[in-house]
């Protein structure tokens, strides 16, 4: 089951990494170091702002989804979600507009108005998904999902080509999609909610759940994403850009995947916990665990591997000799990461206690922060690289801690063990090639390693891989 919906989650996973490799090929190339770096600071700032302000909203139109079903409420569902967004946009708008106030550089200033354009259109979007993944409207997420990402990078990168915007590219041609979608999904959501009406009694309860999710996302941007104000602080906006690219090769590559791996496995877990009790969704939980890292682990061991030929494909000249240096461990901790938000966290959301998730996520956020300020002046940039490999095994470790009390997620380590001894089979596979380097490398390197970790996965049955391929013969050779 979780297989199967792997499947269909996954056009939406490999336009995004599409999507995500496209950006830093085309941009590192198209815009100076500087341009990029505050590229990246517009879209950092965004991040925060919109989760601060409007995220909440969107998941509690995810997780009360369901339960308004069950009732018949589904189209006053909707109506109050609607008027939540409306409000908490305006308040997104009015923060970002205090950020544009701020900054001091000009290209800075118009990649942030560029950047607020596109949270006029967002929100609708993203409610929209969120309510197709808990009605497990596979086909249609999916099929938005690979529009946006796609559409954007497209139209992002010929205005980045063609016009003078610079930095504020790839914004407008996130909005001029985000406006495509919202039409038609905001048309959607208004038939589907014909007949309902704003029920003010909800919306403690929904900002009850929300708003702990918010500011427990939000402390992850700033975890993820935050020590980036401080290289602009301390190293400049060309330091920003060099780093934003390695972390946009290799963060994003294993974070996507992670992703992949809970999108079908978090709506059945939310289903179990639900209906059947905490033991089904555990047992259910070994699942998702053990799928997460057959697919996350390997990619973040091959990233680090193949991070210099990889660095000469993907990224532009002018950055790529230290953005190679910093790919390996920003791997590493993209994987830990991606294990601390799309698995630890859902025992929190499981249990209603995303308030305790924001106040334990703003131990590591601060920690993220307090190295920076002491390791960047010391040792440069792989300082932040430090910081945010030990902050985030700081998060996953509080995170599983407390976790286990509320909604104990299953732990299957033999799983683990194999699937790590499949990565060790790779990486000496891989170390024992040739390096001409360049593209002939990567694909030599990439290709060599993927079999290798498939042939070894398949012969210790790491996360049931073995049985899972069986399973599918037979079913194949059935309908043969």
């Amino acid at each position: 089951m979780i297989w199967r919906r792997l499947f269909g989650y996954f056009p939406a996973s490999l336009a995004g990494g599409l999507a995500s490799f496209g950006g830093v090929y085309v941009l590192t190339r198209l815009l100076s170091p500087a341009d990029y770096g505050f590229y990246a600071l517009a879209l950092t700032t965004m991040g925060i702002v919109y989760t601060l302000s409007i995220t909440w909203a969107e998941a509690a139109a995810y997780r009360f989804a369901g339960a308004a079903e069950a009732r018949g409420e589904t189209p006053d569902h909707i109506r109050t979600i609607l008027l939540l967004l409306a409000a908490s946009a305006a308040l997104g708008l009015v923060l970002m507009s205090g950020a544009v106030l701020l900054a001091a550089d000009p290209a800075l200033r118009i990649a942030l108005i560029a950047a607020m354009s596109t949270m006029v259109f967002t929100p609708l979007v993203n409610a929209a998904q969120e309510m197709n993944r808990a009605h497990q409207r596979v086909s249609r997420y999916s099929t938005l999902r690979v529009i946006q990402d796609l559409g954007a990078f497209v139209l992002g990168s010929v205005l980045a080509w063609q016009t003078g915007l610079g930095p504020a590219s790839p914004f407008v041609g996130l909005a001029c999609v985000l406006a495509v979608l919202a039409t038609i999904e905001g048309a959607r959501l208004w038939r589907d909610s014909r007949g309902g009406h704003v029920r003010p009694e909800r919306i403690k309860p929904y900002l009850t759940y929300g708003v702990p999710v918010a500011l427990a996302l939000s402390l992850n941007i700033a975890l993820d994403a935050g020590d980036r104000f401080l290289i602009a602080l301390f190293l400049g906006p060309e330091a920003v850009g060099i780093y934003a690219a390695g972390y946009g090769v290799a963060d994003k590559t294993v974070g996507l995947l992670c992703m992949l791996a809970a999108a079908g496995g978090a709506p059945m877990m939310m289903a179990a916990w639900e209906r059947e009790g905490q033991q089904a969704m555990r047992e259910l939980s070994r699942h998702v665990a053990r799928t997460l890292m057959l697919i996350a682990a390997p990619a973040a061991a091959g990233l680090a591997l193949v991070s210099q030929p990889l660095a000469d494909v993907m990224i532009g000249e002018d950055m790529r000799v230290q953005a190679a240096g910093i790919m390996p461990w920003i791997a590493l901790s993209g994987l830990i990461n991606g294990f601390v938000l799309y698995y630890l966290s859902e025992a929190f959301q499981l249990a209603h206690k995303t308030a305790l998730r924001a106040g334990l996520m703003a131990i590591p956020a601060i920690t993220n922060l307090v190295l920076n300020a002491i390791l960047l002046p010391w040792i440069g940039l792989m300082g932040a690289v430090y910081a945010t490999v030990a902050s985030y095994a700081l998060a996953l470790v509080l995170l599983a801690s407390v976790g286990r009390r509320i909604a104990p997620l299953a732990w299957p380590w033999i799983d683990f063990l194999r699937i790590a001894g499949s990565c060790v089979a790779m990486a000496i596979v891989v170390r024992l090639m040739p390096a001409p380097g360049g593209f002939a490398e990567l694909l030599l390197k990439a290709g060599a390693g993927g079999v290798t970790y498939a042939i070894a996965a398949l012969a210790f049955d790491a996360a049931g891989a073995r049985s899972a391929l069986q399973q599918f013969a037979t079913r194949h050779a059935r309908r043969v």
